[in-house]
């Protein structure tokens, strides 16, 4: 049952026999502006794809032929573009959605769209008409499943039911950015008519079972898995049954109870409803519960350790997790983040590497390090540095630079037969994990890293979740993991692309200054892309850290503050009122 109710407008086909053919209208400039934006997206398209409006005196939704047809766009770019790269051979696609609303319709219409330009369909294995699967394992899937090498998810992740969005992956597990992205939002702009195969065939294939079998093969070069078996977790999904989850967490012998109850905005990062997590995991007998958001890229925990129950955010859940496996465990961990994720665990790992917000930027050092070359659009655009041993910030635009100073370390700390952790995450709630083993140490040329599992340099943050649960299970605790005496969270405040950029532009002037904002001084750092654009701001005071950003999946600008733990939440406030005040 849906949490909301819509109502669809006729879609006026031309009948042509094998096909159906759809005259698009002109595109007004907001539609143009919503599939070509002028801040990139960090994660794919997301729209708003409901519209309200007023019936018989209530508040309806409405899903308009205007809002569907820019997916339609979308949809046929893609096509066109991956056929032309192929050279028209190797046409296979995998469709997956998460569980909103709109997803059968999108569904429908998007694989009608590539069938009728001579694609093979895949489904995941499902009702019928449906193909549901999280979008960190349908990006996975592009690699794990070695016929398919296009896969699209349907999902707006954690935004409210009324949106949805398209998440594309061509050859590599990696979100789209640089030039090709480009490409393909001018391709859809362009675009006049498009034919329909009402009556395509979708091929079933169990991808979730494949991501499943990687995770289990994964994390065993990790931990042993021991602590969970036999033990009651509960998981709530907040949208849909989190099939693929359930059942790891099934195979690796824990029973599951299964909270239903559906939320909306599906986003477990805002709400939270201890009063229902308190009384279900007390009448379960359960000590963790996992909390997702709609695509399974989101996760937060409530724990009840030592008769107290805490909730975690991913910033706090993974940087617990990299201390306890460094500390506990004597992992060697490449510490992959984006700039304003938690610093508290920065100095139990190997080396600190800082990227750039969302996998567009952190991949590329996963490829940096196994000497996989990287297409010079996404380097360009690419915010990449690494900290010194003076805590200092030093720019990356190639590999060298960084494989180098891993060498010297290794050389320097005699790790040569060491197997590393490299993790890759955002304060969102993505994480990666990979085992990453040294090849070529005696001499630095030749010198790169291998792994005996599949690349993925996106969201994938099962394994974590896996290993913080067992962790957690073998009695450690979060709460004794990591510093509380800093307090790290993020907030926005309200702003469309073109009020974006003003702000960006306007504070530029404050690069490598002093800010004061309310007799607190402030060091200004401007953080740029490869071409020297700037993305990130960070202001650092003597007991503090703030950032801000345009954010790439709303009309929004975000602000992180790593401060103090009873103070932040007034200076974050402070500093968002002097910034939109003075700069917007």
């Amino acid at each position: 049952m849906n949490l909301i109710d819509f109502e669809l407008e006729d879609i006026l086909f031309i009948d042509s026999g094998t096909y159906k053919t759809l005259k698009l209208p002109k595109l007004t400039k907001e539609e143009k502006f919503l599939i070509d934006p002028i801040v990139a997206p960090t994660s794919g398209l997301r729209i708003q794809i409901l519209d309200q409006f007023e019936k018989i005196g209530e508040n309806k939704l409405l899903l308009t032929n205007r809002k569907l047809f820019l997916f339609f766009r979308v949809f046929k770019a893609i096509s066109q573009q991956y056929k032309e790269m192929k050279k028209g051979n190797n046409l296979k696609i995998l469709i997956v959605t998460d569980n909103r609303p709109t997803k059968n319709i999108l569904l429908k219409y998007c694989s009608q769209i590539f069938a009728s330009d001579g694609y093979e369909i895949y489904h995941q294995e499902d009702v019928p008409g449906e193909s549901k699967m999280s979008a960190p394992y349908g990006a996975a899937s592009v690699v794990l499943l070695e016929e398919i090498n296009l896969v699209i998810v349907l999902t707006a992740s954690h935004n409210e039911l009324s949106w949805n969005g398209i998440k594309f992956y061509i050859d590599n597990p990696m979100p789209m950015s640089g030039d090709l992205f480009k490409e393909i939002s001018k391709r859809a702009i362009k675009i006049k008519e498009i034919n329909f195969d009402p009556n395509f065939k979708p091929i079933p294939v169990n991808a979730e079972k494949k991501n499943n079998d990687y995770v289990i093969n994964l994390i065993s070069k990790v931990l042993e898995i021991k602590s969970i078996k036999n033990k009651k977790l509960v998981i709530w999904p907040y949208l849909g049954k989190a099939r693929g989850i359930v059942n790891l967490f099934k195979r690796l012998g824990a029973e599951v109870v299964l909270i239903e109850e559906e939320i909306n905005p599906p986003n477990p990062i805002k709400e939270v409803r201890e009063e229902k997590l308190k009384q279900v995991m007390d009448s379960e007998s359960s000590d963790i519960a996992i909390l997702l958001d709609a695509d399974r890229d989101r996760i937060a925990l409530y724990v009840k350790q030592n008769g107290e129950f805490n909730y975690y955010i991913p910033n706090e859940i993974y940087s617990a997790l990299h201390n306890i496996l460094a500390n506990d465990y004597q992992k060697k961990i490449i510490n992959v983040r984006t700039i304003p994720s938690d610093l508290r665990g920065d100095d139990t790992s190997f080396i600190n590497i800082l990227t750039g917000v969302g996998y567009k930027h952190l991949g590329i050092i996963l490829y940096y390090l196994l000497g996989i070359n990287v297409d010079q659009s996404k380097v360009d655009k690419a915010i990449l540095y690494f900290e010194d041993k003076n805590k200092h910030l030093i720019k990356i635009n190639n590999a060298e630079p960084l494989k180098r100073i891993i060498y010297e370390l290794i050389q320097k700390n005699n790790l040569f037969d060491e197997e590393f952790l490299i993790v890759m995450w955002e304060e969102s709630g993505g994480h990666t994990l990979n085992v990453l083993n040294t090849v070529g140490v005696d001499k630095f040329d030749g010198f790169h890293f291998e792994s005996a599992f599949a690349i993925i340099a996106d969201k994938y943050p099962v394994p974590a979740l896996v290993l913080i649960t067992e962790l957690i299970a073998r009695g450690h605790e979060i709460s004794k993991s990591i510093d509380w005496s800093i307090k790290g969270i993020n907030r926005t405040i309200s702003a469309v692309d073109t009020e974006k950029i003003k702000i960006m532009r306007n504070f530029a002037k404050n690069d490598n200054k002093i800010l004061s904002i309310e007799n607190k001084e402030y060091k200004v750092s401007a953080l740029s892309d490869n071409t020297n654009n700037i993305d990130i701001f960070r202001l650092k005071s003597e007991d503090s850290t703030l950032y801000f950003r345009p954010s790439g999946t709303g009309p929004e600008v975000r602000f992180y503050i790593f401060g103090n733990r009873e103070t932040h939440l007034e200076e974050l406030k402070v500093v968002q009122e002097y910034i939109k005040q003075h700069y917007s």
